[in-house]
């Protein structure tokens, strides 16, 4: 072989083994988005049920994903060590280390409802825990539809759920002030209503990070962010509720 045709068959195997490893990269992704999405449907219907057994196990199965996310870390430090990539290929091996950062945050989020979930179920029902179902049911949906519009490189789906997620904080505002008046109606059930806020912000949290993902999808398939503001319905930081009248208070 002579020295021009070793050059040549470097040449063509160095993309071709780069192209290899972006498809691996994007084969791990897929899988750590699918488990994600099941932790977080598990953790969701765990709640729904109070069933400790599975919460036990949601939180036990966190692990699989920090390694999911470990490797693609791995995965993303090889192909960049190998040289300098093409613009796109480049951006796209930065949106999948961006995206597992973002799911690596959904999968926390769905350990800490299954550690909720033991708890709260430990208690008496408490009622405004119904609002805090349908809060997981619509994060769970934003969840998957993004997920969904990643896999099909759906721009006007990201932005449909980009431009969603303030019903979801609409729905926090109200849950959240359903919990404030239960806990002031009767305080024996502080605790449970106290751990269900933070499950609805967990949900709420779910929520953002689909947003996230909407504008990392936005800028790989289009090379720009998105320039509308975020839309943002979340007033719980300045909500306030007052208490509950007494009966018998006006003629005390």
């Amino acid at each position: 072989m002579s020295a021009s045709e070793g050059n040549d068959e470097m040449a063509t195997s160095a993309p071709q083994s780069s192209y290899q490893a972006r498809l691996a990269l994007e084969t791990s992704l897929s899988r750590m988005a699918a488990q994600v999405e099941s932790q977080l449907t598990r953790a969701v219907t765990a709640f729904e049920r109070r069933d400790l057994a599975a919460a036990e196990s949601i939180i036990g199965a966190d692990e699989r994903i920090d390694a999911l996310d470990d490797d693609i870390e791995r995965q993303v430090m090889d192909l960049l060590q190998k040289g300098p990539l093409p613009e796109e290929a480049l951006r796209e091996v930065m949106t999948v280390s961006k995206l597992a950062g973002e799911l690596e945050r959904v999968g926390d989020l769905a350990k800490n409802v299954a550690k909720r979930t033991l708890v709260v179920s430990l208690e008496a029902p408490a009622q405004p825990r119904s609002g805090v179902v349908r809060m997981g049911r619509a994060s769970l949906r934003q969840f998957s539809d993004i997920l969904n519009a990643y896999a099909a490189k759906n721009l006007s789906a990201a932005k449909a759920v980009w431009g969603g997620d303030d019903e979801l904080d609409e729905l926090y505002n109200s849950v959240f002030e359903e919990i404030l008046v239960a806990m002031m109606e009767d305080p024996k059930r502080v605790n449970a209503c106290t751990h269900l806020v933070f499950t609805a912000k967990n949900f709420e949290r779910v929520g953002d990070h689909a947003t996230n993902i909407a504008e990392i999808l936005h800028f790989l398939m289009t090379g720009s962010r998105i320039l509308e503001q975020r839309p943002k319905g979340d007033k719980t930081s300045t909500t306030i509720v007052s208490p509950p009248k007494q009966s018998g208070a006006a003629n005390g």
